[in-house]
């Protein structure tokens, strides 16, 4: 079982969200291809970061996210670099990717779990649902994520239905329900595993139940988070 990373420093990750108007998603979908991941893979060339991924929301939704960029940088002093870039180009975007879309929220973030299934799969193939959620109290919740959650996620990736989960804490969070205290990225292995979602997760409770522990957190977590609009999203780039 993955156990929670040791957080040192600074945040180490950005998290950036993207809207776009319906008819400049294709364009802004071709430019994340190119020009934008060529920014990011630049950066990691020069030792940043230490990796990116792009994400892109396949349906056009008027509450949620058009797409999203995860930056894992080698040490939070390298965060700097991003924010001078900040200063020409809002959320990495050019001119031009600015003329397509606008950024809407950067969050600083710790990955404070990470588990993966030892094949995951082509990597084209997999489906991303990224969950924000607010909590009461932070200690709790991190108590309430490694005992609760984690097996959870743990057993999908057993069950051969996720390929890799990452749960991220924000480092800032102020405001309810935006910005999210934590954010799950779970990786679904193909669309045909995401829509075995809800019979995955039946089955690998079943056992968890006669863990006492677990139980309790079963029986208790909505006063301990709250789960906010959900999105779907695909691969489109990474470095």
């Amino acid at each position: 079982m993955a156990a929670s990373i040791p957080i040192h420093g600074g945040p180490r990750e950005l998290i950036i969200t993207y809207r776009a108007q319906p008819a400049d998603r294709p364009a802004f979908r071709a430019y994340l291809q190119t020009e934008g991941v060529a920014l990011l893979r630049k950066l990691k060339s020069e030792g940043v970061l230490t990796s990116c991924q792009i994400l892109f929301n396949p349906f056009v939704q008027p509450s949620t996210l058009d797409a999203m960029t995860v930056l894992n940088f080698r040490r939070y002093e390298d965060t700097d670099r991003w924010q001078k870039i900040e200063k020409t180009m809002p959320g990495g975007l050019s001119p031009v990717g600015l003329k397509l879309a606008k950024p809407s929220a950067t969050y600083s973030a710790d990955l404070e779990w990470d588990g993966e299934a030892p094949q995951p799969g082509p990597l084209a193939d997999h489906v991303f649902y990224a969950i924000p959620y607010t909590y009461n109290k932070a200690d709790q919740y991190r108590q309430f994520v490694s005992g609760y959650v984690v097996p959870q996620a743990e057993g999908w990736i057993k069950e051969g239905a996720l390929s890799r989960y990452r749960f991220f804490m924000n480092r800032f969070p102020v405001g309810d329900p935006e910005p999210w205290d934590s954010l799950f990225l779970l990786e679904y292995r193909n669309l045909a595993a995401f829509g075995d979602r809800d019979e995955v997760l039946k089955k690998t409770r079943i056992p968890l139940s006669e863990i006492p522990s677990w139980k309790q957190f079963n029986d208790t977590k909505s006063s301990i988070r709250t789960e906010s609009e959900n999105t779907v999203m695909r691969h489109l780039a990474s470095c």
